[in-house]
């Protein structure tokens, strides 16, 4: 349990980079090396205008720099995704690294772009919720009391409705909490255990959760398209692949995908018949490397696919955060007509027992 705990502290503080200096970073990287520069000499260039909090970490990139590490590995040091590591450790030992760095630094753009999207729909709403439960809490301890004591000395009798809106209202502020709460210990006792699984346990697991089990499915479809097609483009048999995978300690599911590959060479089937059986990729994949197989473009095919999908999963989290907007809302919205209620239909009865 400490080291779960110590993993969550880490992942708060795990990054070296902000979003926006990433995509600063490579796109810096992808140009100079466009223009010629030599690896080195365009990260000495880019670690000068750095703006890092950590000395020892810039100590450490220069360290690494003059032992003559590959980009990969500064990355690494700069805790960038691992999916974005891999795919620039696969790129600079096999294909055009220039290339790659522009769907990085594409992909880091949408994801940025998402996340911004996904602050600025619930900014507000969030704030309005906010002011909400602040002026519940106040008429709870200043107004409600003063009416209730008013309609028990007038002999207003409230109705069963009454009486479970006022309690909903008056306990509103506990309510959000306890759900704040059990919400936050249901998210962190399933991470827990989602990291507890072994890689086809993972798989089995997230399958079961609405949603997330789309996404899981259109990013790993994504990052199967996106490095076979580079391994294709540059010839390198699947077999050849498979091993370079069962070498990446670093990566679990690379090794387990491997494996699971290997396994149905074995039995004489092919990349669609193999990928079909992991069970975590879309379809549609299953079918363009079948197409891709029959007319020897496979590299093609899956560079297309990886495009296509990656605009699947913009389009969906894009929805996803158009529907969080609507629902605060309403939520809100009823709340607000509850308190209404609880406020004023009392008030109707006292007028009618007066008159």
């Amino acid at each position: 349990m400490k080291k779960y705990w110590i993993g969550i502290v880490n992942r708060f503080n795990r990054k070296s980079l902000s979003d926006k200096q990433r995509i600063d970073f490579v796109k810096k990287l992808q140009v100079l090396l466009v223009h010629g520069f030599t690896l080195s000499e365009a990260f000495v260039f880019l670690f000068e205008q750095l703006e890092l909090k950590s000395t020892t970490l810039k100590n450490n990139l220069y360290t690494a720099l003059n032992k003559g590490s590959g980009c990969s590995e500064i990355f690494t040091i700069l805790k960038f995704p691992k999916s974005i590591i891999m795919i620039v450790y696969f790129a600079e030992s096999f294909g055009d690294l220039t290339v790659y760095l522009k769907n990085v630094e594409d992909f880091l753009l949408r994801n940025y772009s998402i996340k911004q999207n996904l602050y600025k729909t619930v900014q507000y709403p969030f704030v309005l919720l906010t002011f909400f439960i602040i002026m519940i809490i106040i008429l709870n301890h200043t107004i409600v009391p003063e009416f209730r004591s008013l309609y028990l000395n007038m002999g207003v009798e409230l109705s069963k409705i009454q009486i479970v809106l006022s309690s909903l209202i008056f306990n509103l502020p506990l309510i959000l909490l306890l759900i704040f709460i059990v919400t936050l210990f249901c998210v962190f006792f399933l991470v827990n255990y989602y990291r507890s699984c072994s890689e086809e346990g993972k798989i089995h697991f997230i399958k079961f959760v609405p949603m997330v089990r789309t996404l899981f499915v259109r990013y790993k479809t994504y990052r199967l398209a996106t490095e076979f097609s580079l391994f294709y483009k540059n010839g390198i048999s699947l077999q050849n692949i498979v091993e370079i995978y069962m070498y990446q300690k670093s990566d679990p599911y690379l090794i387990y995908l491997a494996n699971k590959i290997n396994y149905g060479l074995k039995k004489g089937q092919n990349l669609s018949d193999a990928s079909n059986d992991i069970g975590c990729f879309e379809q549609g994949l299953i079918k363009f490397i079948k197409v891709g197989e029959k007319e020897g473009k496979l590299e093609i095919e899956l560079k297309l696919y990886s495009e296509i999908i990656i605009t699947k999963i913009e389009k969906q989290l894009q929805l996803i955060i158009k529907l969080i907007q609507p629902i605060i809302f309403i939520v809100l919205a009823g709340l607000i007509v509850i308190l209404y209620l609880v406020i004023m239909l009392p008030m109707f009865e006292l007028m009618q027992t007066i008159k």
